[in-house]
């Protein structure tokens, strides 16, 4: 702490959010359209006054802290909403979307297909399919269940062979959903 510096007492916050809190209000509302949020705001800067020990060495150094303070909280809020505009701005272009809604229902009912389809494999199948489409690697796989590296090989193959088997008339309604 600096020789000149003093911390400002518990007793003193109360005079000082009586004396600054409207004009700090006032002063976030040039920035942000919500009053509500801006006291909010300026409440967090009082809390945080109230929770730290901070030092200011006269009453401008203090009225330039929390003017500070103020300004670098509404900018924090402000970049944030910006974030959740552009979020909030593609999530609308895409619900807008017709052909990519149709392209989500189609990938999405093709997902729980194969799921289900993969779901009636015989067990160890099941399993390896399953491992496999984590991204688990046959060598790894193999190493897991405890069988040969050829095993899992031969059971992927198989399983795939019954998967196309069953899509195969899948291909036909999905060109034309596309077309």
């Amino acid at each position: 702490m600096k020789a000149n510096s003093k911390v400002l007492p518990k007793s003193d916050l109360r005079k000082t959010f009586d004396t600054y809190y409207d004009a700090l209000v006032q002063y976030a509302n040039r920035f942000l359209v919500s009053k509500d949020e801006c006291e909010d705001l300026i409440q967090d800067i009082f809390v945080d006054l109230w929770e730290k020990e901070n030092t200011f060495p006269d009453e401008p150094s203090l009225r330039a802290y929390l003017y500070k303070a103020a300004r670098n909280k509404c900018y924090n809020v402000i970049k944030h909403n910006k974030v959740k505009n552009k979020y909030a701005a593609s999530t609308i272009q895409e619900l807008e979307d017709d052909n990519l809604f149709l392209k989500q229902i189609l990938e999405e009912e093709i997902v729980r297909q194969l799921h289900k389809a993969i779901d009636v494999l015989p067990e160890r199948k099941k399993e390896i399919i399953k491992l496999s489409l984590k991204g688990i690697k046959n060598n790894e796989i193999a190493e897991t269940l405890g069988i040969k590296l050829q095993t899992v090989k031969t059971l992927k193959s198989q399983s795939y062979k019954i998967l196309r088997d069953q899509f195969k008339d899948l291909s036909t309604i999905i060109y034309f959903l596309l077309a």
